[in-house]
């Protein structure tokens, strides 16, 4: 299994020098001396990020004066490309601004980890004392291998959910418990391949909560033990509201985003899959949380 840890944040350093300007040739000065305005980049994966599958590319202005970043474009070898995006984004003297950016799919391997290479920021910028616009590009460093992180993890799930297909059954009871609304149903697990699979923890979105239930009694370890005589198992949940406000009604991107560990047996870190929701699930969930 490649090395993914679990909750681990992602988070990708790319420190950056100015390579090409628009009329060509070899510079890597400042905007005095002909070549484009300088620059340096730094891309980071905030949380909001995640979900969103993109990246935040914090562009510092180095140079003497005001910059405006017209398009952005972001070569990631192992991920597929992505067309460039319109920008109107000024970033004044000495300052950072941060530009999102979604990158592509992975370019997974069916039998080892993606090859991810250095990031290449590709930006058209104009200056105020410079308006015809140039073409700049910044060769981009990971020293930590972050980039190879993400890959790592997406095609990671990607494999487990091959291995593995988890959804919730469409039939759900509407009861109460501790005074508050829940609903209980269940998750059906079912193993797709030769080897022995543990569902081992589940957990909920932000809006909804989702934990075993455990009103016949306390819940196995693990949840259910997958093997090739034995590949199905309908493991008890129960759902309710965690996070319910007006705030994160209006800000939720992925409100049915539930999560459940997968591994092999013994496995110390399991990988976390969402598992299918249909129709009949989120409109039973809208009895806990309207939205």
């Amino acid at each position: 299994m490649w090395p993914v840890g679990r909750g681990a944040a992602l988070a990708l350093a790319v420190t950056a020098v100015v390579a090409t300007a628009g009329c060509g040739g070899d510079n890597s000065g400042s905007e005095t001396d002909g070549a484009g305005p300088e620059m340096s980049a730094e891309i980071v994966q905030l949380r909001r990020d995640q979900v969103l599958e993109r990246v935040e590319v914090s562009l510092h202005n180095r140079s003497g004066g005001p910059v405006t970043v017209d398009r952005l474009r972001i070569d990631m070898p192992g991920f597929r490309a992505m067309p460039g995006v319109p920008k109107d984004s000024p970033i004044a003297a000495g300052l950072t601004v941060n530009l999102p950016w979604t990158y592509g799919d992975v370019r997974c391997r069916p039998d080892r980890a993606p090859d991810v290479g250095p990031a290449v920021v590709h930006l058209r910028v104009h200056t105020e004392s410079r308006p015809p616009p140039v073409d700049v590009t910044l060769p981009g460093r990971d020293p930590q291998g972050l980039l190879q992180r993400i890959a790592d993890r997406t095609c990671l799930v990607e494999r487990v959910n091959r291995e593995v297909s988890l959804r919730f059954d469409d039939a759900w009871t509407l009861s109460r418990d501790q005074g508050r609304k829940v609903l209980r149903g269940t998750l059906v697990a079912h193993l797709k391949t030769d080897e022995p699979r543990d569902v081992s923890e589940v957990a909920g979105a932000v809006m909804y909560g989702l934990v075993p239930d455990e009103s016949a009694g306390t819940a196995p370890d693990p949840l259910a033990s997958l093997t090739p005589g034995s590949p199905d198992a309908r493991i008890p949940v129960m759902a309710y509201a965690a996070r319910c406000d007006g705030h994160t009604k209006g800000e939720i991107k992925k409100p049915f985003d539930f999560l459940v560990w997968v591994g092999p047996p013994g496995d110390d870190e399991p990988v976390a899959v969402t598992p299918e929701v249909g129709d009949a699930t989120k409109l039973a969930l809208r009895q806990v949380c309207a939205f």
